[in-house]
């Protein structure tokens, strides 16, 4: 294959003959088509169009990407998929424009309040995760990780008050066990 060197913003870029480049993608060059007056035309019209279409297009789609997005929800996903790509700071900042436009729903609190904990932000963690528990009496994750966070803070009652209520809440036997063993080591005497 051939390559060309094309001079691109002050420095100087390889690849392969019969492509353009427009707006950061490359586009693939169809084969040579003969132009009316018998030389090859490297741009058949097709591809002409195509890339035309492409210039209009591309603005569009890149502002449309860049707009920021309106409701609670999409924030919320957004700060999900942050979380999972383990972009921290970016899922907070996804999760704190959820929980602005949306200070009702526990699940936003409840995220970003795991956020905030991973972040070592404990004050916003245990804000967000005692609002989460508000909202929602029922939520064992919101009460199992802030008996995570009381534990971290030495608060020994609080922690053994967030667990109490876990293990009441909690079906599942594994995290009762887990639940059993954190209260049995903050309620035993430290020396």
């Amino acid at each position: 294959m051939r390559t060309a060197a094309i001079a691109r913003g002050g420095h100087r870029e390889r690849r392969p003959t019969g492509t353009a480049a427009i707006g950061g993608f490359v586009l693939k060059q169809l084969p040579f088509t003969a132009t009316p007056d018998g030389r090859s035309s490297r741009w058949p019209p097709f591809t002409m169009a195509a890339v035309l279409v492409g210039l209009l297009i591309a603005p569009l789609s890149l502002s449309a990407a860049a707009a920021p997005s309106e409701s609670a929800a999409q924030h919320y996903q957004s700060g999900l998929a942050y979380e999972r790509l383990g972009r921290l700071n970016e899922a907070y900042t996804e999760l704190q424009l959820a929980c602005a436009l949306d200070a009702d729903d526990a699940r936003l609190a409840l995220a970003l309040g795991v956020v905030a904990l991973r972040l070592k932000q404990y004050d916003v963690a245990q804000r967000t995760l005692e609002h989460s528990i508000i909202l929602d009496s029922n939520s064992t994750a919101s009460y199992y990780e802030l008996a995570y966070l009381y534990e971290k803070q030495n608060a020994v009652d609080r922690a053994l008050d967030s667990w109490n209520r876990f293990l009441a809440l909690n079906q599942d036997d594994l995290l009762k066990l887990e639940a059993q063993k954190h209260i049995r080591l903050l309620e035993a005497p430290r020396l």
